[in-house]
């Protein structure tokens, strides 16, 4: 059987859509672009990185869930700083659903 390089429990799948996301307690909103999804998680970018272990809520206009628009719960598992110039936005981030 061979190892995920990723060690990632479900596969991942593009979608572009915009986000917005509360930073939980502070209320504090931010906006960003998501661009993968899984089951268990998804990765988007940003000009603000919550600190890792952060939760957080997004909002989904064009959610790859369900038809409309949803909100998730999540934990930041990972962040990082984007170096392509091509990007959008400042940071990378990986987050997982509760």
């Amino acid at each position: 059987m061979e190892s995920s390089p990723e060690q990632r429990d479900n596969p991942r799948f593009r979608h572009d859509a915009p986000i917005m996301f509360e930073l939980y307690p502070s209320g504090r909103y931010f906006e960003g672009r998501l661009l993968n999804y899984s089951r268990g998680g998804m990765y988007f970018e940003s000009d603000f990185a919550p600190q890792k272990g952060a939760e957080i809520f997004i909002g989904i206009e064009k959610s790859p869930y369900s038809a409309g628009h949803d909100v998730y719960r999540a934990k930041v598992i990972w962040h990082h700083r984007l170096m392509n110039k091509r990007a959008f936005f400042n940071y990378g981030v990986g987050v997982k659903f509760f």
